[in-house]
């Protein structure tokens, strides 16, 4: 059996998979701080056949992405009580009875949402349904915010509603008055505003108001139609690669079974991802 015996190999696994900067970030942390690990981007279609092929191989630890969020959950000999409300694994360590699952998308949304401030009591609104959704929607309850979620199918965002005690409400309705909403956190967790696709606004800009704090989970382009109209419009704006890099330091410290500095480690990420965010919007 080949096994690895100079560095610990990770991956992040995903369908497609190209555009990930999560190896740029995480190279960069192993190099400054010299961890003896190595981590790269694999394209996986077949996750139950090809999880066991990581496993012979001798990958040690996997960040999971779309489509692969869900049904790694049904994949793993272990997995904690977050990912499992959550509905979804974004992180698998190989531990000796399989393929052990962990969610961290929470804990980056939660960081990269502070800004310095408590989320406690703050009303929310999280846009989407899917698996990042349920993450952000975790994260915040947990934080004691006060969510409603809000999507373009009724059935979908209702269920993901009544999964963590959130109130709904229909993307359509979301034109009406400011005054009766008040939301002071918006978070963005669908597709809309991806690279390559049309840009557009995900919700009605009359939502949008000066304090208020929006963020977009897309991190390419950095900066989304979303989050360029939150700006003009003075609220503070949490750019996508802030939750990426967040959650990717929760993943290494499972993996590694240490805590690394945290301050140190979350700047190299962020100066790496900023770097590579910046050169693209320069081409």
């Amino acid at each position: 059996m080949i096994q690895p015996v100079q560095s610990k190999l990770l991956a992040v696994i995903g369908h497609p998979v190209a555009h990930s900067l999560s190896p740029l970030m995480m190279n960069a942390v192993f190099t400054s701080l010299n961890v003896p690990a190595v981590y790269v981007a694999l394209d996986v279609d077949d996750l139950e056949k090809d999880l066991q092929t990581l496993a012979a191989v001798g990958f040690h630890g996997l960040s999971v992405t779309i489509p692969h969020k869900e049904a790694a959950l049904g994949l793993v000999s272990e997995v904690d009580e977050t990912a499992s409300a959550i509905g979804a694994v974004n992180t698998l360590r190989l531990g000796d009875g399989g393929w052990q699952g962990r969610n961290t998308d929470w804990i980056g949304a939660v960081e990269a949402l502070k800004c310095g401030a408590p989320l406690h009591s703050r009303k929310a609104l999280v846009i989407g349904a899917g698996g990042a959704a349920r993450a952000v929607v975790y994260g915040l309850k947990r934080e004691g915010a006060l969510v409603t979620v809000t999507n373009r199918t009724r059935e979908r965002g209702e269920a993901l509603a009544e999964s963590f005690g959130c109130d709904f409400v229909l993307m359509e309705t979301l034109s009406e008055p400011l005054d009766q909403t008040g939301y002071e956190i918006v978070v963005q967790c669908t597709s809309v505003g991806l690279e390559g696709r049309e840009p557009i606004l995900p919700v009605s800009d009359s939502l949008l108001r000066p304090g208020m704090v929006v963020m977009d989970i897309v991190y390419r382009p950095a900066w989304t139609p979303l989050l360029h109209r939150a700006a003009q419009k003075g609220c503070r704006v949490v750019k996508g690669h802030e939750m990426l890099l967040h959650q990717g330091i929760a993943q290494l410290e499972w993996w590694l079974e240490q805590s690394l500095p945290r301050a140190e480690g979350v700047q190299i990420m962020r100066n790496a991802l900023e770097k590579a965010l910046s050169n693209e919007a320069g081409h």
